[in-house]
């Protein structure tokens, strides 16, 4: 039956303990998220970008994702290229790339390829980094704390406190900085609606100069940018001739009631005066057969 022999058997070889879970290498677990790429775990080559949520990604996994549509969840947040930032990294001069390990050398992996252009830190995932929304240029949190300012370091580009967002942040800030992003395209989003709402006429109101505007425009479609009209009234309003076939308002119904026509325009040229059926050309032009409804002119 064994223990014979002076042996003394210990508790766990009589008796089955439940094993321990296996526990990651924080460590080990960090130094990868600043070497490989968050969507496709592909080591890093440049071009890196980094989307508002800290995380870096090779920008042809972004882009091959962003044309194929598909749905990750590590990339669901990004929707075009609006949302990611190409990241300006300063290389370390110190790194050397790394071959076959044969196990005949020692081996220093916390070397990064990359170091912050202020202190020299290297991002080797001990110390912490960020890079600013505005340029994308990636600068130690140490830099940004002892050399306060309101431009770049590296490039000289003004940026405010929210323009500076933290690469590869631990888990319990991630909820932080999720809320940053949806403030930060919120505030863009209104920002956005109202420069475009400013540029509205308001109802009722004779913006003579918004309409000149609207007949400009429209008369890149004419030939060559035939002369605009003027009627001499209370606005001097100026009609284009394209324009005035779009233009749908009281201003414009006011002209259009006066009797104005481009065939009577001295300004205009005979070839601008011929795009229209009012032109001489246009009244004798020869129409079809109507016994043989023959539409071949002779």
């Amino acid at each position: 039956m064994g223990c014979d022999g002076g042996t003394i058997p210990r508790r766990d070889e009589l008796v089955k303990t439940k094993k321990k879970p296996e526990q990651k290498d924080k460590d080990s677990e960090r130094l990868y998220r600043w070497h490989h790429c968050a969507v496709s775990q592909a080591p890093l080559k440049t071009p890196v970008v980094g989307c508002e949520l800290g995380r870096m990604y090779n920008k042809e996994e972004v882009l091959t994702r962003l044309l194929d549509r598909a749905s990750e969840a590590g990339v669901a947040h990004i929707k075009g290229l609006k949302d990611i930032k190409e990241l300006s990294l300063t290389p370390n001069p110190g790194y050397v790339e790394e071959g076959a390990n044969k196990g005949d050398a020692y081996t220093d992996h916390l070397t990064a390829r990359f170091v912050c252009p202020v202190t020299s830190l290297e991002m080797n995932g001990k110390y912490r980094f960020s890079f600013i929304w505005t340029c994308g240029c990636v600068l130690s949190e140490r830099a940004l704390k002892e050399v306060p300012s309101e431009v770049c370091h590296k490039c000289g580009q003004p940026f405010t406190d929210e323009d500076i967002i933290t690469l590869n942040p631990p888990e319990e800030e991630l909820e932080a900085m999720r809320a940053a992003m949806m403030a930060r395209r919120a505030a863009a989003k209104a920002a956005k609606k109202a420069k475009k709402e400013g540029k509205r006429p308001a109802e009722g109101e004779n913006d003579v100069s918004s309409l000149t505007s609207k007949a400009k425009k429209m008369a890149k479609f004419s030939d060559g940018g035939g002369p605009s009209s003027e009627v001499s009234g209370k606005g001097s309003l100026k009609v284009n001739g394209v324009a005035s076939a779009l233009l749908r308002d009281k201003e414009f119904d006011k002209v259009r009631s006066s009797g104005f026509s481009v065939a009577t325009d001295p300004k205009a040229s005979e070839v601008y005066k011929s795009l229209f059926d009012t032109h001489k050309t246009a009244q004798k032009k020869q129409s079809a057969h109507w016994v043989t409804c023959n539409p071949q002119y002779f």
